[in-house]
């Protein structure tokens, strides 16, 4: 490499991120998973039953559970907002 006068500039060293890293494994350790959880299974609920594959009842219930959390959360700082405010206007 060269710079704008015509120097040799020091090739840079490609520095390992450790964020990238973390991620490969991720991907890595994600698709395992599914792999290894792809067989069909049997869902009973309560008036039927249905076959899914493994994987996916467990990423529907791994959703499901995250976003029950998310709406006990935000309603409690949704509410901790409304006292912060009732405080403050009779303050």
């Amino acid at each position: 490499m060269s710079d704008d006068r015509g120097r040799r500039q020091a090739p840079q060293k490609r520095e390992r991120n450790p964020k990238m890293i973390a991620i490969i494994v991720a991907i890595i350790l994600f698709v395992w998973f599914v792999f290894a959880n792809s067989r069909q299974v049997e869902v009973t609920f309560w008036v039927f039953n249905a076959q899914a594959s493994l994987i996916l009842v467990i990423l529907l219930a791994a959703v499901l559970g995250a976003a029950i959390t998310f709406l006990i959360m935000w309603s409690r700082s949704r509410d901790r907002q409304r006292d912060l405010d009732r405080q403050q206007r009779s303050a």
